[in-house]
């Protein structure tokens, strides 16, 4: 299921694309499609579908949910390969065929104004919210939050993060946030199984973070350190989500990607 789900999360993502950049320069579509056709964090994403399979929906519920968080993470990651970045979020995958500064940053602002649009205009009766909710996970206590502290330390300069928070929960957590209430809210989730499902995100964004990390550190303690607070943090993401037949597929997220 999870491999079908994937495979219908980029497809579709490809044909939103098609349709909605069809008179733009080629050069521009391409560069649109090669930022999708990736498999980096797919999971994340369809965490939207887990969660609405989990809220008593159909997977297919989440989708929607699902694809937007793709193509913002997609425009938030292909903006990194900008050369100012060097060095700094060099473990991330080229989503570019040819390194281009100025196509990096176009690319990137069409993926997150497409994926505002596409919510806009297939959330329903949940757009007007889901728009808000993206809009908060890539903002200044989101993805663009956490990114810019990153570049603040890589340059020895210390930054508080806002209300306290990890600084992978930022820029990892809360986008997985985003998809994982959003896949609730089409379902038409109660608030309580919201807040459950948004946490569920979170947890899971950020120990796939420090899975990520431990995979580029050469230091075995620490290696063996972040894999220790990954697996802990699912653990809490799976005490929320427990064992029923409809979280098998948050379950399959957690455990099929390389948490362990």
């Amino acid at each position: 299921m999870l491999d079908k789900l994937k495979q219908e999360l980029v497809e579709t993502a490809h044909s939103v694309i098609s349709i909605s950049a069809r008179k733009m320069p080629g050069a521009f579509q391409n560069a649109l499609h090669s930022c999708i056709a990736h498999n980096y964090n797919l999971e994340l994403s369809l965490l939207a579908c887990a969660s609405s399979k989990w809220c008593g929906s159909t997977e297919y519920s989440g989708m929607p949910a699902a694809i937007a968080a793709l193509m913002l993470r997609a425009g938030i990651t292909v903006h990194l390969e900008v050369n100012g970045f060097t060095g700094v979020f060099d473990k991330l995958p080229q989503l570019l065929d040819e390194r281009d500064d100025t196509l990096a940053i176009l690319a990137g602002d069409g993926l997150i104004a497409l994926a505002i649009e596409y919510l806009a205009d297939n959330g329903g009766m949940h757009s007007s919210r889901l728009v808000s909710e993206a809009v908060k996970a890539m903002g200044a206590r989101g993805m663009l939050a956490g990114l810019s502290m990153e570049v603040d330390r890589a340059d020895g300069v210390e930054t508080e993060v806002p209300d306290g928070r990890s600084l992978s929960e930022l820029y990892s957590g809360q986008l997985a946030r985003f998809a994982s209430q959003g896949g609730a809210l089409l379902a038409g989730a109660s608030d309580m199984m919201l807040d459950d499902a948004a946490q569920i995100g979170v947890l899971t964004g950020r120990a796939k973070f420090l899975v990520r990390k431990a995979e580029s550190s050469e230091d075995r303690d620490e290696r063996r350190d972040l894999g220790f607070q990954a697996r802990t943090l699912i653990e809490l993401a799976e005490t929320i989500a427990g064992h029923k037949p409809n979280a098998a597929l948050f379950n399959s997220i957690m455990y099929l990607s390389d948490f362990i």
